[in-house]
This record gives C-alpha cells, sequence and structure tokens, in this order.
C-alpha cells in the first residue's frame, strides 16, 4: 500500500473537501492502461476488426477520444501490432488534453515539450493537411520522442530538439495551436509508485511554477494572433494550474475558452472570485479512470510582431532521389542536410539556429557517397515500395523478422518492407536469394 506525505494529503483536503476519502481510496487502486489507434497506419475500424476475436485486445470506448480504448492490465509493448505502430500505449487521461481543442485539419501546430510523444502522436493524426513541430529539450528524451514518432510512421512531424526560446525566436508568430504540457511536480502521477512520491516536496510546485510561465511566454511568442495554447500539467496543485493561468492572462492578452466536460471531470477552480477558470478542466482518479490531469485553453486576441528567421537553405541528394525513384511507388522530395537525408514537408518550416532532430521524415544518411537506409524511411512511406512481404500479425515468419532472425522468403531481389496487417514494420534486402533483416537491433525481442 502507498503511503504519501502529509503536506500533500493535507493540501488536497482542502482542495477537495467532501471528496477527499474517495479520493485517497482511489490512490492505492489499479491504475488504468490505454492504446490510442495510430489511424495513420490503419482506421480504428479496421484495427478492431482485426482482433476483436485476440483475448489479448478485451477494449473498452474511451469517451471523450475516437481512437483510444481501455485494456485493462493487459501488457502489449511487445506486441507485433504495437512493433508496427497501429497503435501507442499512452495514459487514457493524458489523451483528454489534444480533445479539449476541435483540429481542423489543417493547423500549424507547435508540441512544445512533447517526449515521450502520445500527445504529438494524437495532434499528427488530428491535422493530416497540417504540420507539427515536436520539441524536447532533453536530449535523451528527444530521441524517445524520435523513436515513437518513427514507430508511427508519421510523416507530418519535425523534431526539434531546442530551449522553448530558440524555437518560440525561429517560429515566431508561426503556429495555429501551441500545446504546453507543462513539465511539473507530478501528483498526478502517485500511483506510479514510490519514486515519484519520493521526489515530492511541499516547495516543488513553486519551483515548477517558475518554468511553467517562462515556457507559457516562449509559446505566446510563437503562436499566432487568433491562435490558440492548450496548457496541461499531471499534477493537482493549485499554484502550477489554474495561478499559472492567471499569472499568464495578467500580463497576455488572451480569454480562456470553454472546455466541454462530462460527468467524470471537473472544472477549474476558482480564484480570486474569477469565475472563468471554472472553463478549465480538473480530472481525478476517483471520477475517472486515469490519473490526474489539469486542462486550459487560451486564445490569443493580440497581434504578435517578432519576425521569423529565414529559412535554411537544403541540398538536394541525387543517389537518394534515385534509389528512391527505383523502390517506391510515389515521388519524393530528399533533401540533404549534414549527410542526412530527409524528406520535408515545407522548407518554409525549416528555420536558422534550431537543433534538429528529424526535418520531417528522415530517409537515411550519405555513407561515402553511399545511400544507406534509415527504419523511418520503412516505417512512413513501408507501403509505397514497390516490394512488400505483407504478414499477419500471428503468423510465425512475423516473429522471426521481429528478432531479427531470416523469412523464408527470396522470390525477389532489391529492398522491400515488412507490413503487419497492411502496418509498415520495417525493412529488408534480398541480394542472391539470401534475405537481410533490417529491423533495428534495439527494437527486436
Amino acid at each position: 500500500m502507498l503511503e504519501f506525505p502529509n503536506e500533500f494529503l493535507f493540501r488536497m483536503k482542502d482542495l477537495l473537501k467532501d471528496e477527499f476519502d474517495a479520493f485517497l481510496s482511489s490512490l492505492n487502486q489499479e491504475r488504468e492502461k490505454a492504446i490510442f489507434v495510430n489511424e495513420n497506419k490503419i482506421s480504428v475500424q479496421d484495427f478492431l476488426s482485426l482482433v476483436k476475436n485476440d483475448s489479448n485486445f478485451p477494449l473498452e470506448k474511451i469517451d471523450y477520444e475516437k481512437a483510444g480504448f481501455y485494456i485493462g492490465g493487459i501488457k502489449l509493448g511487445k506486441h507485433p501490432l504495437h512493433h508496427a505502430g497501429a497503435f501507442y500505449i499512452q495514459e487514457p487521461n493524458a489523451m483528454f488534453t489534444v480533445n479539449s481543442y476541435s483540429f481542423k485539419g489543417n493547423e500549424y501546430v507547435l508540441d512544445m515539450c512533447a517526449s515521450p510523444g502520445g500527445k504529438s502522436i494524437q495532434i499528427a493524426n488530428r491535422i493530416p493537411d497540417g504540420i507539427l513541430v515536436s520539441n524536447e529539450y532533453v536530449t535523451a528524451r528527444s530521441q524517445i520522442l524520435f523513436s515513437n514518432i518513427e514507430r508511427m510512421g508519421l510523416k507530418n512531424v519535425i523534431i526539434t530538439n531546442d530551449t522553448p526560446e530558440n524555437v518560440a525566436s525561429a517560429y515566431a508568430g508561426c503556429f495555429d495551436v501551441v500545446l504546453v504540457d507543462a513539465p511539473c511536480s507530478g501528483e498526478g502521477m502517485f500511483r506510479r509508485g514510490e519514486k515519484v512520491i519520493d521526489e515530492w516536496n511541499v516547495g516543488l510546485a513553486k519551483k515548477c511554477q517558475a518554468r511553467q510561465l517562462n515556457i507559457l511566454n516562449q509559446a505566446d511568442k510563437a503562436v499566432k494572433q487568433d491562435g490558440v495554447i492548450i496548457y496541461s500539467t499531471c499534477t493537482y496543485s493549485l499554484e502550477e494550474n489554474e495561478e499559472v493561468i492567471q499569472m499568464f492572462l495578467s500580463t497576455h492578452n488572451y480569454k480562456l475558452l470553454d472546455i466541454p466536460k462530462n460527468e467524470h471531470m471537473s472544472s477549474g477552480i476558482v480564484i480570486d472570485n474569477v469565475v472563468d477558470y471554472k472553463k478549465c478542466v480538473r480530472l481525478y482518479p476517483h471520477k475517472s479512470r486515469g490519473e490526474g490531469q489539469f486542462v486550459a485553453v487560451m486564445k490569443k486576441i493580440d497581434a504578435n510582431n517578432l519576425i521569423a528567421n529565414g529559412n535554411e537553405k537544403l541540398n538536394k541528394s541525387i543517389i537518394a532521389n534515385n534509389f528512391l525513384k527505383e523502390n517506391l511507388t510515389l515521388n519524393l522530395n530528399p533533401r540533404e542536410t549534414n549527410n542526412k537525408i530527409f524528406h520535408i514537408i515545407n522548407e518554409n518550416m525549416i528555420k536558422r539556429g534550431v537543433n534538429y532532430i528529424t526535418k520531417g521524415v528522415l530517409l537515411g544518411e550519405l555513407v561515402k557517397n553511399r545511400f544507406v537506409l534509415a527504419h523511418n524511411l520503412f516505417t512512413a512511406y513501408g507501403n509505397q515500395f514497390k516490394k512488400i512481404i505483407n504478414l499477419n500479425y500471428k503468423s510465425n515468419e512475423l516473429l522471426k523478422y521481429i528478432r531479427g532472425d531470416v523469412v523464408d522468403i527470396t522470390d525477389f531481389d532489391g529492398y522491400g518492407t515488412v507490413l503487419v496487417d497492411n502496418c509498415a514494420l520495417g525493412g529488408f534486402k534480398i541480394s542472391d536469394s539470401k534475405f537481410k533483416n533490417h529491423y533495428p537491433k534495439g527494437l527486436r525481442i
């Protein structure tokens, strides 16, 4: 049974009053797990048809997320469909943040604090005709972000590894929507165990507040006039939630937008008699089937006068272009920078002075005038390769492939893609009737 700091319990009792006992009881109940179906690779309908008789998928619909399902206590991290990017394992209440705003589908969006990438994956699915810049300041976490975006095969995502200040300066006034899923004291994640609890102290919320305000100030620089900032945390403290919003609104010209709620959600807490804070949403584990969350949506109603930096000049790679024309059924637009080859959605979204992990889909690298293919090429454009092996997720040949073994298929020569029930998983090369497995060693079972 988990034990919680007395200071935390006193604060929560003051906050929740009559609901406190139910809240405290919920903290020692088992956490809910959920998945988000990646419609970039498979429709929800096709996914449900595929797994309808599979006991590994006891799916129950999440009412606020059209592609979200509770999965009970099932572990699916090693499932072939997870390897193939058909779904992403995500905390259910964390899915609500992206659903607090209705995307049109063509927005330019910045996810300011993106790792591990669940909300970025949701957003990229929401904006098939838009562009997402997904930023993570911590280098190690940015690699986790890239790995998840790569596995999902997303084609409309640019990944940056930079400070909020640098990103805001380079992309000043560029975005219709900026998501700030802010670093916080993590009170809403206490059910994850003792490590999270031990890291908490009564002064942590105030320390986080200063950082959260700074990130919001940078988000303001990056968002367009009439654009929207979505602010979220996984904590309960007033200091990091309503008080942060209060401080931000006192120095910036925004208005809070109302977020539709259901009976499992709580309104934001009124401070200083400002009832507008009720437009925010609080999620508690005793009321909804997930961890603690806070969400606020703010619309900007003044102009942004900063000027964005110029575009980065990129050179076309003939070597990569020839390979792509020979092996794929669609025309890509490869661009080379520092020997890495990208397919860039929009070159106007590549700015000087920003540290990029990817500038779109990472296609490969030039090594001594040889084009070395990236795994991202197969996950994003695998279905467009001329040579394809499509395996059922229960097949023995698929298990062999994920293990890194040789697959007993040598009907043709050249590069191709292994699909899992039409979801691109990874690459291979067949030469002289020998199968070479290109599934990355770090991902193999």
